[in-house]
């Protein structure tokens, strides 16, 4: 009998909401996104880094936090350049572009912190406009690794195709006939 082509579900983006959120994932994730506004991605490394295994919610929260202070490293940085690069001409003209331009880019990241902040305490999924926030550390929420597995079970039986689906996802398909011969 041939076995059906094996086609999981799309990963999503978010766990599922019969999941139970944990007190202390919400203060974890809060913590993250808090400290995002004073220390940059320092807080928000340390919990993903110390936190991310324990449950869906924290590493999804924990990744929207860093990713945040991330790119707004980012952008300081190009604040720096451009200021670095405006001072050769005067001081005055440098600091009257720089310092309104971090200005903004720090009350941009207190507004989308603290409501992610806020969404976290709800138990609540929370989206940083894409426009503002580049995507640095990946989500892998469900069957982290269950590709990878999927790949090496289906190159080992050697009758299966692998190909990615439509959402990054494996899908394995079986090809009748097919050998392959182990040295």
């Amino acid at each position: 009998m041939a076995p059906e082509p094996v086609t999981p579900e799309p990963v999503q983006d978010w766990p599922p909401a019969t999941q139970a959120v944990r007190d202390s994932d919400v203060t974890w994730a809060m913590l993250g996104y808090l400290g995002a506004i004073f220390l940059g991605p320092l807080i928000p490394l340390a919990v993903y880094l110390i936190r991310r295994k324990k449950s869906l919610f924290l590493r999804y929260h924990a990744a929207r936090a860093l990713n945040m202070a991330l790119t707004v490293l980012l952008y300081l940085v190009c604040c720096l350049i451009l200021g670095a690069l405006l001072a050769l001409d005067t001081i005055t003209l440098s600091l009257i572009v720089a310092i309104p331009l971090v200005a903004l880019l720090w009350l941009l990241m207190l507004r989308y912190l603290v409501r992610g902040a806020g969404a976290a305490q709800r138990g609540e999924s929370y989206e940083i406009p894409g426009w503002f926030c580049a995507i640095i550390v990946k989500l892998r929420l469900r069957n982290q690794g269950a590709d990878d597995c999927v790949r090496e079970q289906a190159a080992t039986a050697g009758q299966h195709q692998v190909s990615a689906g439509e959402h990054g996802q494996a899908v394995v398909e079986y090809r009748p006939g097919s050998r392959r011969v182990h040295e």
